[in-house]
């Protein structure tokens, strides 16, 4: 899995194999920690840490270099379900999840997220 982080106002860029994607969606649904192999890059980011709260997602970039991702177990719920959507493409392609006024789980400080396809950021065809 790669993550990598650009900025608050782009965001972090998941790209990752459909295991990878899937294991990620069962740990924003249950909670914990994920660490990465380690990457001299700059953007790469070293982990992911779920944490169990109340309310909306809000998705950052912690101290550590950590993809941050709290909220209450509905609204986690519902960004796990889009990343098993992402996950079970079967072709290129990638969602862009950010915050706009009234979104169902998304809290407004969250950092947008773009993850892509299994197969790739864009479709084959």
């Amino acid at each position: 899995m790669k993550l990598d982080y650009y900025s608050a106002a782009e965001g972090v860029d998941v790209a990752s194999g459909r295991a990878d994607l899937c294991h990620l969606a069962d740990l924003v649904a249950s909670g914990g920690e994920l660490s990465l192999a380690p990457s001299a890059h700059p953007r790469h980011l070293r982990g992911v840490l779920i944490e169990v709260t109340q309310g909306p997602v809000v998705i950052g970039v912690d101290d550590r270099s950590y993809l941050s991702i709290h909220g209450g177990a509905e609204s986690r719920s519902l960004l796990a379900d889009l990343l098993h959507d992402v996950a079970s493409m079967d072709d290129g392609g990638h969602v862009h999840l950010e915050y706009f006024e009234g979104h169902h789980f998304l809290a407004p400080d969250s950092v947008p997220l773009i993850v892509n396809s299994p197969h790739g950021g864009m479709p084959r065809s």
